[in-house]
């Protein structure tokens, strides 16, 4: 019984002062209030921006998945140019680290020359890239680390005889 008094004379106490506060048209600032003020402003806007890095890499990894799909499509698997256009797309995105694709499909048997992969006219592929960005502010102290995610879907165009 004695505890819950004290809490409540507590609260009392805090609602008046708080109340007091709040009605003081005085508006006291000091110097170290500022800087305060302004280092928070300073992460914030720094976080906002990271942030937005990462919106962006997000859209370009996107752009790499539909690329992808084209390129799939057309030539109805995985050869050394799917390869080949992947290094080049991966080359373009920047803020992301280990990038790497896979594709879920059925595959034709046996595989045709040139191809690593072969996936026959109308059979469905989905292609999944991964890839990590660092949230960290401005000196990119890797607080967090984002997996990114941009999936992309298909369907063969090309014919294996």
């Amino acid at each position: 019984m004695g505890g819950l008094f004290v809490v409540k004379v507590v609260s009392i106490i805090l609602h008046r002062k708080l109340r007091k506060a709040l009605g003081n048209d005085r508006g006291d600032a000091n110097y170290f209030s500022t800087v305060v003020f302004i280092f928070i402003a300073v992460l914030l806007l720094a976080f906002i921006i990271d942030l937005f890095s990462i919106i962006s890499t997000k859209q370009e990894m996107d752009h790499c998945a539909d690329q992808m799909v084209k390129q799939i499509q057309l030539s109805g698997g995985v050869n050394a140019e799917t390869e080949e256009l992947f290094r080049f797309l991966c080359s373009q995105i920047n803020g992301a680290e280990n990038i790497s694709y896979s594709i879920d499909t059925t595959y034709r048997s046996p595989t045709p020359s040139g191809m690593h992969n072969a996936i026959q006219l109308g059979t469905p592929f989905y292609i999944t890239i991964t890839g990590e960005a660092k949230l960290g502010g401005f000196w990119n102290f890797d607080l967090v680390r984002i997996n990114i995610v941009s999936r992309g879907a298909g369907v063969s165009e090309h014919y294996w005889k």
